[in-house]
C-alpha cells in the first residue's frame, strides 16, 4: 500500500504523518503543507470611567418606617454626591442577588411577656410577645467619569457611615484606536513568526489561508481564546487616619491575538 507523507507546521512544531492516498483528497488534510501562528499584542490605554457599588441599610419597627429611613439615606448620599459633580442619572438602583434575606430584612428580638388584659390573672399565663426590627437594604452603583473624583466619592460615602464598598472598577469606554494598531502590530508579528518557520524548513510562505482574531481550531485545553480582551481592571482605596482616601488609577491593557495560517511551498530557485 502507498503511504503519502504530508507535513504540517504548526507554531514551530513539525508534525508529520502517514495515511493510505485516497481516492478523493479529504477537505481537512490539505495537499500542501502549512503554518500555524498566533501573535499577541497589547496596548494601555488610560481609564474614562470608575464605578464603584454602595451597599447601606435602614432599620425600623415597621417595614414601612425602615424603608422610609432607607429611602432619606439614599436620598442625603444622592445630594452629597451631586456636590462633588455627580449627576443623579449616574447613580444607579442596584440589586445584589445575594441578598437572601430579601429587600426587607426581620430580625427577631428577645422575647417578652406582656400581662393579660384580664384583672387579676396568673402573671404565669402571660403573653409572649417577641420585639421585631426591620431592615431595608438597597445599593447604589456610582459612575465616575472624571476618575480623579473616586476618592472624594469614597470619602463622602464613609462619612455618611456607609462601609459596605466594592472594588472600584476603571474601564476605558472607547479602546477603538488602539485595538487597531495593536491589531496591525500582531498580523505583522504573526507574519514574522510564519516566515521564520519556513525559512528554518527550507520553504517559504504561499497565500494566505485564513486570518483571523479567533483560533480557527481548538486549543490543546479546549478553551477558547479571547480575541479583545481586558478593558476593565479594578483596584481598592486606602484610607488614612485624617487624610482624604488616594486610588491611583491603573492604565487598562487591552489585549488582541491574531491567528495565521498560510500555505507552505518550495523557495523559488
Amino acid at each position: 500500500m502507498l503511504f503519502i507523507i504530508r507535513p504540517i507546521l504548526v507554531a514551530g512544531v513539525l508534525a508529520v504523518s502517514g495515511t493510505a492516498a485516497p481516492a478523493q483528497t479529504r477537505p481537512d488534510r490539505p495537499e500542501t503543507p502549512e503554518v500555524r501562528t498566533a501573535a499577541t499584542v497589547q496596548r494601555s490605554v488610560q481609564p474614562d470611567l470608575a464605578t464603584v457599588t454602595l451597599q447601606f441599610t435602614g432599620e425600623g419597627a415597621t417595614p414601612a418606617q425602615a424603608g422610609s429611613r432607607l429611602a432619606s439615606r439614599a436620598d442625603s448620599l444622592r445630594r452629597a454626591l451631586a456636590t462633588l459633580g455627580i449627576p443623579r442619572d449616574s447613580l444607579v438602583n442596584r440589586s445584589r442577588w445575594y441578598w437572601w434575606r430579601g429587600r426587607i430584612e426581620v430580625i427577631a428580638g428577645p422575647v417578652k411577656f406582656a400581662p393579660r388584659s384580664t384583672p387579676g390573672a396568673d402573671p404565669r399565663f402571660n403573653y409572649p410577645a417577641q420585639d421585631t426590627t426591620y431592615r431595608a437594604h438597597d445599593a447604589i452603583e456610582v459612575r465616575i467619569h472624571d476618575v480623579s473624583r473616586v476618592g472624594a466619592v469614597l470619602d463622602t460615602a464613609l462619612g455618611r457611615g456607609i462601609t459596605d464598598i466594592s472594588e472600584v472598577r476603571f474601564t476605558a469606554t472607547d479602546v477603538s484606536a488602539p485595538q487597531v494598531e495593536a491589531l496591525r502590530e500582531a498580523t505583522v508579528r504573526a507574519r514574522k513568526q510564519a516566515e521564520a518557520i519556513a525559512a528554518a524548513g527550507g520553504l517559504q510562505l504561499g497565500r494566505v489561508l485564513s486570518l483571523n482574531t479567533e483560533a480557527d481550531y481548538a486549543s490543546r485545553y479546549g478553551w477558547d481564546d479571547f480575541a479583545l480582551r481586558g478593558v476593565t481592571v479594578s483596584t481598592a482605596g486606602a484610607v488614612g487616619d485624617g487624610s482624604p482616601t488616594v486610588v491611583v488609577q491603573p492604565a487598562v491593557p487591552v489585549s488582541v491575538t491574531v491567528y495565521g495560517r498560510w500555505e507552505l511551498i518550495p523557495k523559488e530557485p
